[in-house]
């Protein structure tokens, strides 16, 4: 699985450019190195062999002060995504994932979500892109189906990218309520409760109801 690229950006304003540095063992580091080597992160990953590249193709000895500083920003950036996205939600998809692990969801799930949108793609017309303003709802679908059964993503052209971008951000802000964090606490609640989740008896479960939220 290719590693998950990372960016990181400094606080400062272009305005700091010059005066900004960075002392560590008498190597100064301005802002214009931080950003030359954020740049070659971001276009060839964030591994360690390719940090420690970016940071020697700089000018003068300073690959220390390079590294730490960029060990140091990443380290500070996940403490804020921690801080941020620290939620009754967020907790209860972390033990509902761990659930899911522990219970080797994957030998029983059908991945039924993801057959639909292979149906959607494989029958269903759908309209030119030249009449949506450019947007693909074929490859939207076909992102959704990998997505749903853990295939790897082709790339979105840029008006289908920004449609789904939208739809999901605006799905984010339907379920970031009160309401929802009512209902999230309940579900939850019934995770505690629950002793028996046998996939086995009822795999249908596995796709469609992995919580055994239907009592139905």
């Amino acid at each position: 699985m290719e590693e998950t690229k990372r960016i990181i950006k400094t606080d400062l304003t272009d305005s700091e450019e010059k005066e900004d540095t960075v002392s560590n063992d008498s190597e100064m580091l301005t802002k214009h190195i931080k950003r030359r080597v954020l740049t070659q992160l971001e276009k060839f990953g964030t591994t360690p062999h390719t940090l420690k590249i970016a940071a020697a193709h700089r000018r003068g000895d300073n690959t220390n002060s390079i590294i730490d500083y960029i060990i140091s920003s990443a380290n500070k950036a996940e403490e804020c995504v921690d801080q941020e996205c620290n939620s009754v939600s967020l907790n209860n998809i972390n033990q509902w994932l761990d659930l899911m692990k522990n219970m080797d969801l994957t030998q029983f799930c059908e991945y039924e979500a993801g057959v639909v949108m292979n149906a959607i793609v494989r029958n269903e017309p759908q309209s030119n892109p030249d009449e949506l303003n450019g947007i693909n709802m074929t490859e939207v679908y076909k992102f959704l189906e990998n997505a749903l059964i853990g295939q790897p993503q082709k790339a979105l052209s840029e008006p289908s990218q920004s449609f789904l971008f939208r739809e999901i951000a605006l799905l984010i802000a339907e379920a970031n309520t009160d309401q929802s964090d009512v209902e999230a606490r309940k579900m939850g609640q019934n995770l505690y409760n629950c002793q028996d989740y046998n996939y086995v008896v009822q795999p249908q479960k596995a796709s469609l109801d992995p919580l055994f939220l239907d009592k139905s």
